[in-house]
C-alpha cells in the first residue's frame, strides 16, 4: 500500500480502492485492505482532513445550506467537484471530462471564499483557498494540475489589472490552460531518455471578474455568472467553525462511490450511450454537449448518493435533477451563442429545432380537441395540421432553455422558415373552442415542420 503513488480510484486484484491523499478508502465489506494509511506510510503530500464527529446527516444538511447560498452556481460547483472525484469511472467508460467551469462576477462577491469552500477536497485543516492564481507561470500551473488526481483545482483572480501588459499576460495564461485541459494534453518532458506527455487527471474551475474566450476557446469552457452575493454570515459560520464539513461529506460520498463502483460505472456507461443517441442531430458544439453530459450525470450520481443515504426522497431527487438540468441547458445554450457570435458568420438560434424537440418529447400539454381545450390545463392543441400553442405557453417552455428569449423573436424566426401559419398576424384565432374558453389566439406551427 505504501508504494501507491497516484491518488484516486485504483484496482488491486478484485478490490476497488480510493487513494485520498493520506487515506486509503476501501469497500465497506473488504476487511483485508487497510482503510487508512499510517503516518509516514503515504507518499502523498495532500491530506484528506475530515471530522468523523460530523455524522452523514449533519454533513448533508451543511452541504445543502452551502449549495443554497448561491442558486446561480452552487449546484454547478458540486457537479464539477463530484465529476472530479468520479473522474476514473468516466474514463473507464471511455469519456473524458475536460471542460473548464468559469465563474465570473464583480469584485466583493465572495467568489474566492465561497467557491473553494464548496469544492476543495484536500488540506482543509490547513487552509481553504484557490490552489494558485493566473499570475503564475503556465509551467507552474500545469505542474500543479498534474499533481491533483481525481479532484478539482481552483485557479483564481482573472481581474482588470492596472497594467495592460499584466492583464494580457493573465488572459494568455488562461487561454493556454483552457486549451491544454480541454485537449487533455500537458507539456511534453523527458524522463531519462523517454519523452513523456503530461496528463491532467482532475477538474478545473476558473474564477474571474470577467470572462475571456475567442474562437473555439468558447466551446471549451462553461461560463456561469455570480450576480447575487452569497450570505457572508452563513459562509463564515462554516469557514470558522466547521471547515472540515465539506471534506467529510465528500469522504462519505467516496465511501459510497467505492462500495457501488460497478453499478455507477454501468449507469454512466448507459447514460453516455443514451445521450449520444438522442443528440446525434444537435446543433450544439460537441464539446459543450460533453460538458452537459458529464455535469448532469455527475449531479445525478450526487443525488443518487443522497437518496441511497436517506438524505432525500426519490421525488426530491427527481425534482432537484430536473431543476439542475434546466439550469445547465440554459448555460450551455448561452455558451453556444457566445461561440457562434464569435464566428465570421454568426448563426441565429434555431427556435424551430428547439420547438421540434419539445414537441417530440411531449412537453406541450395538448387538448384532444377544440371542444375539450381548457386554458388552465392545456398549452394548445392540434388543429388543421398545425401545432397551435398559446404565445405565453410557448414563451414559458422556451424560457426554461433560453431565459432571455422574446416570443416576438421566436415567431419572426418561425415565419422566416415558413413554419408558421400566418393569416393577418403571426397568430391565428380559433373560435370553435368550447364556450368556457371562448376565442383564443395561438401560434400555429405547421406539423410538417415538426417531423
Amino acid at each position: 500500500m505504501s508504494n501507491i503513488e497516484k491518488m484516486g480510484i485504483q484496482h488491486i486484484d478484485a478490490s476497488v480502492i480510493y487513494i485520498a491523499g493520506d487515506r486509503v478508502i476501501t469497500r465497506s465489506s473488504d476487511k483485508e485492505v487497510k482503510q487508512e494509511c499510517r503516518g509516514g506510510d503515504s507518499n502523498h503530500k495532500h491530506k484528506l482532513d475530515i471530522d468523523l464527529g460530523i455524522k452523514p446527516q449533519e454533513a448533508f444538511k451543511g452541504m445543502k445550506e452551502l449549495i443554497s447560498l448561491s442558486p446561480e452556481i452552487g449546484r454547478l460547483l458540486v457537479a464539477q467537484a463530484i465529476s472530479g472525484i468520479s473522474r476514473e469511472v468516466f474514463l473507464r467508460a471511455r469519456f473524458t471530462p475536460c471542460t473548464i467551469l468559469f465563474i465570473k462576477g464583480k469584485s466583493n462577491m465572495l467568489k474566492s471564499h465561497y467557491i473553494p469552500h464548496l469544492t476543495q477536497l484536500y488540506d482543509r485543516g490547513t487552509d481553504i483557498r484557490a490552489a494558485t492564481r493566473f499570475n503564475s507561470s503556465n509551467r507552474f500551473i500545469e505542474d500543479l494540475l498534474c499533481e491533483y488526481d481525481e479532484c478539482t483545482v481552483i485557479i483564481d483572480d482573472l481581474h482588470t489589472a492596472e497594467s495592460e501588459r499584466i492583464k494580457r499576460s493573465n488572459e494568455c495564461t488562461a487561454e493556454e490552460i483552457i486549451r491544454r485541459v480541454s485537449d487533455d494534453t500537458g507539456r511534453g518532458h523527458k524522463e531519462g531518455n523517454e519523452l513523456v506527455q503530461k496528463k491532467f487527471q482532475g477538474n478545473v474551475i476558473f474564477i474571474g471578474e470577467y470572462s475571456i474566450g475567442k474562437g473555439s476557446t468558447n466551446s471549451r469552457m462553461l461560463i456561469a455568472e455570480l450576480t447575487i452575493r452569497p450570505d457572508g454570515t452563513i459562509l463564515d459560520k462554516y469557514q470558522r467553525h466547521k471547515p472540515l464539513l465539506v471534506s467529510t461529506f465528500y469522504y462519505y460520498y467516496i465511501q459510497w462511490y467505492v462500495d457501488n463502483y460497478k453499478e455507477i460505472y454501468n449507469e454512466i456507461d448507459k447514460r453516455i450511450t443514451e445521450f449520444r443517441e438522442t443528440n446525434t442531430e444537435s446543433h450544439i458544439y460537441g464539446r459543450l454537449l460533453d460538458a452537459q453530459l458529464y455535469l448532469q450525470t455527475s449531479y445525478m450520481i450526487f443525488l443518487e448518493f443522497c437518496r441511497d443515504s436517506g438524505f432525500i426522497t426519490q421525488e426530491d431527487a427527481l425534482d432537484e435533477f430536473s431543476y439542475f438540468r434546466d439550469q445547465l441547458i440554459s448555460l450551455i445554450l448561452a455558451q453556444q451563442t457566445r461561440s457562434e457570435q464569435d464566428e465570421s458568420k454568426p448563426q441565429e438560434i434555431n427556435y424551430l429545432k428547439l420547438i421540434r424537440k419539445l414537441y417530440k418529447k411531449g412537453k406541450f400539454r395538448l387538448a384532444d380537441s377544440a371542444e375539450t381545450f381548457c386554458k388552465d390545463k392545456h398549452d394548445g392543441l392540434i388543429y388543421y395540421e398545425c401545432l397551435c400553442v398559446r404565445r405565453e405557453s410557448l414563451e414559458k417552455k422556451l424560457h426554461k432553455i433560453l431565459p432571455d428569449v422574446k416570443i416576438d423573436e421566436v415567431t419572426k424566426s418561425l415565419e422566416a422558415q415558413n413554419a408558421l401559419k400566418v393569416v393577418d398576424k403571426r397568430t391565428v384565432k380559433i373560435s370553435t373552442l368550447n364556450k368556457e374558453a371562448g376565442a383564443i389566439r395561438f401560434c400555429a406551427i405547421w406539423l410538417s415542420k415538426l417531423k
